[in-house]
């Protein structure tokens, strides 16, 4: 299930990510950290936790953060392609249909993987055994 968060709250993770992501898990960057942990999973983990859950904290809400869809109207903004601009999106491309590749195009680039060398394999002696008595 794909969480959709308010625009608010896009603008809170943003911020984050400008002064906090990084930084030290201290003060009012740790509150940040563990609000932004509770929109995304609310399963009572907050800033009165034990300090040592801040590691574990900091990279999950990275993972939430990188995998969220953020809406259009912030991944159009300047600050948005300044912070994470492998997410962002320019409206020009936005609009622009995908180019599609031809058959031909694909298929002369698996051409490399179809034709494998062979390897030329050693035959394993066998093992004998000897009987103890």
């Amino acid at each position: 299930m794909k969480k959709k968060l308010e625009y608010v709250q896009e603008v809170k993770i943003l911020a984050f990510i400008e002064y906090c992501q990084g930084a030290s898990h201290r003060g009012d960057c740790r509150l940040d950290m563990y609000e932004i942990y509770q929109m995304f999973k609310n399963d009572g983990r907050n800033s009165g936790v034990c300090t040592c859950l801040d590691n574990d904290t900091a990279k999950k809400v990275d993972n939430f953060i990188t995998s969220y869809t953020f809406s259009d109207e912030i991944r159009f903004t300047e600050r948005f392609h300044k912070l994470l601009p492998n997410l962002a999106l320019i409206k020009e491309e936005a609009k622009k249909p995908l180019e599609e590749k031809s058959n031909t195009d694909l298929s002369d680039g698996m051409d490399k993987f179809v034709k494998a060398k062979s390897v030329p394999v050693k035959p394993r002696k066998k093992k004998t055994r000897t009987k103890k008595k």
